[in-house]
């Protein structure tokens, strides 16, 4: 099973603290509390406000910068799609999901508002708040919930998350790998 892992960080008010962090895999963030700046090294960059989520691609570093807002802290969740749960879900989608739309959408914008996805990052509030551990099956069913509302979402995200399909890419090694890392991570930074 895997945690929901409380990194705190300690800010003033008027001071960002700052990461650097490199996202193996395709990443979706929300930002339930605060500011968040990021910046990768194709020169993307966006600004997160309160309950906006964003998307990073896989293998791509990035400069976080979280600012509290006054009183509050930055609270942030971190949710990895691995590429050997994306060869898996890709081969059970409908073909309307698998075709590529021809153009990428860049590695790291924000996610446009649905109700799916404010569905899937709210869902977690509950488990965060009481500290609880989720099921390894959770998970599971929370990766599907999270691709499947990027792809209703917008088809262009077919081409980003199944990368590995086009032009005979795929690795059945990524089909086999089991290895799993830490998947979900919660960030608290406090003023």
């Amino acid at each position: 099973m895997r945690d929901i892992q409380n990194i705190y960080f300690h800010s003033s008010v008027n001071i960002a603290s700052h990461a650097y962090n490199f996202f193996p895999n395709h990443t979706l963030v929300h930002l339930y509390e605060g500011q968040l700046l990021l910046f990768n090294q194709y020169g993307e960059n966006l600004i997160l406000d309160k309950q906006q989520s964003a998307f990073i691609g896989c293998n791509t570093y990035s400069h976080l910068y979280a600012r509290p807002y006054s009183e509050t802290q930055c609270e942030m969740l971190f949710f990895s799609l691995p590429r050997n749960f994306l060869c898996e879900l890709y081969h059970t989608l409908d073909n309307q999901f698998r075709q590529p739309v021809g153009k990428k959408l860049p590695a790291l914008h924000k996610i446009p508002y649905s109700p799916n996805i404010e569905s899937f990052f709210q869902s977690f509030i509950p488990y965060i708040q009481c500290g609880q551990t989720l099921s390894e099956n959770l998970l599971q069913i929370k990766e599907i919930e999270a691709a499947r509302a990027l792809l209703e979402t917008d088809p262009r995200y077919a081409d980003n998350l199944f990368d590995f399909a086009d032009k005979g890419k795929m690795n059945m090694f990524d089909l086999i790998s089991k290895q799993r890392n830490m998947d979900l991570v919660w960030n608290v930074f406090a003023n």
